[in-house]
């Protein structure tokens, strides 16, 4: 991507994550003090636990692959193939698996109410992740290696 120079407080940044054959991987693309995005590359067993976060909505928007997620009692809330998002509004309960044949990535993109207090608060277990990394695939372009 070429870039002009930019004037101060202007960030630009890529979506290509490493892909995993198992498990999940959470890559922090950009932060300020009332928003941050990351990407999360799932695959099987990856799968979050039921939980929620204060002070926090969170949008997640599916770039590959499919999600399912779901509120208390695994009463499903959203089934998403390519191109599809959920808003997750604070504090409410939710989880989500990779639900299609190849690893799910997705864009979560987070804005924090000023002055609240920001927990997750967990209602069940969190898991234990095995991870396996896919050697040299990286979902979108190639990274700029410098």
């Amino acid at each position: 991507m070429e870039l002009e120079e930019q004037p101060k407080g202007f960030q630009v940044f890529e979506i290509n994550p490493q892909i995993v054959a198992k498990g999940k991987k959470t890559t922090e693309l950009v932060r300020t003090d009332l928003i941050r995005a990351n990407v999360q590359v799932v695959s099987e067993g990856g799968e979050t636990n039921l939980h929620a976060h204060t002070g926090m909505d969170a949008i997640w928007v599916v770039l590959q692959g499919e999600a399912t997620f779901y509120g208390k009692g695994d009463v499903v809330v959203g089934k998403l193939k390519k191109h599809q998002s959920i808003l997750i509004p604070r504090p409410t309960p939710y989880w989500f698996e990779s639900s299609g044949d190849e690893p799910l990535v997705i864009l979560h993109v987070m804005a924090y109410q000023p002055g609240a207090a920001v927990k997750r608060i967990d209602y069940t277990p969190r898991k234990e992740l095995p991870r396996e990394m896919v050697e040299g695939k990286f979902f979108g372009p190639e990274p700029n290696n410098p």
